[in-house]
């Protein structure tokens, strides 16, 4: 069935790019970011929020947060990966050059969307433009894989001036990730199999193996990670290992020892950490990735 659309209220020009956030649990924490977009982005754009729910009355706890903002409802939640690809579609149909994923929970603290704009129309064939982060301070950088994440390193583009260019063991976050509409047909849709986390590690894959650069800016956003569903939450534990290993069997199907043992890294960790009550999710993030369950889990 497809999700109904709220309009809050017309988006601008057709080529302006679009923000999209996806919105899970309090209205406020969107609310704030979009307050911020609207406070500091003086690039034309509009916003595109993707409403996971779980209640009703996004529509209503946004109003005034922005002046160009879209609200596609769609509580039946079926994940991160999922909800950008649905509010990137919408934005690629209405004739947006590119878009920006944001974290709900972000905060933007100067413009940035120019930037991201002009620097993926002169560099065309940067897959990614990503921006660092600032969590409690303290700013964070691509995401280092474990060795099995990566592949033959390419030559890498040269110097840009405040950016530079992953190595195939690193991935880009999520949080704050900009594509272009080309890009976008190259590379296609984000995975959507993950449900939650992983997800921005398997497209930063794809791209990686298709030999494309992508770029980590020095400039930063604000974004408190965990607001939505905890740092050491079950929930969280369980979607980390499942898709962990997920991930692993789509790069290494045949490594089937690996993944018991990395399985099994994980229980005794939990264990000698004294961290009891995540031993369950542990172990069912484990043997849900055994059995190849995907997508949302009933039980988390």
């Amino acid at each position: 069935m497809s999700p109904a659309l709220s309009h809050i209220p017309q988006a601008p020009g057709a080529s302006a790019p679009a923000v999209v956030l996806v919105h899970y649990g309090d209205p406020g924490t969107t609310r704030r970011c979009l307050e911020s977009l609207a406070l500091h982005e003086t690039f034309p754009h509009q916003v595109i929020v993707v409403d996971h729910g779980p209640g009703e009355g996004l529509a209503a706890a946004l109003v005034g947060a922005h002046p160009s903002l879209r609200i596609l409802t769609h509580h039946e939640n079926p994940g991160f990966g999922a909800g950008c690809n649905l509010g990137a579609m919408v934005a690629f149909q209405d004739g947006a050059e590119g878009v920006w994923f944001l974290n709900n929970d972000a905060v933007v603290e100067a413009p940035l969307l120019e930037e991201l704009v002009e620097l993926a129309r002169h560099h065309p064939e940067v897959a990614f433009w990503a921006h660092t982060q600032i969590e409690a301070g303290h700013r964070i950088g691509a995401d280092v894989q474990a060795s099995w994440y990566a592949l033959p390193q390419p030559p890498l583009p040269g110097p840009l001036a405040g950016c530079r260019f992953l190595h195939s063991r690193e991935s880009l976050s999520g949080a704050s990730l900009f594509l272009a509409r080309h890009q976008w047909e190259r590379l296609g849709p984000w995975p959507e199999d993950f449900f939650l986390y992983y997800e921005d590690a398997a497209y930063c894959h794809r791209a990686h193996c298709l030999g494309l650069p992508l770029a980590l800016l020095d400039r930063a956003i604000r974004h408190e990670r965990g607001t939505t569903t905890g740092r050491r939450s079950p929930l969280t534990v369980f979607y980390g290992v499942r898709n962990r290993l997920f991930l692993h069997q789509q790069l290494h199907p045949e490594a089937r020892l690996a993944r018991f043992l990395m399985g099994l890294d994980g229980l005794q960790k939990r264990f000698f950490q004294g961290r009891w009550r995540l031993l369950k999710p542990t172990l069912d993030g484990w043997l849900a990735a055994a059995k190849g369950l995907r997508g949302r889990d009933p039980r988390y």
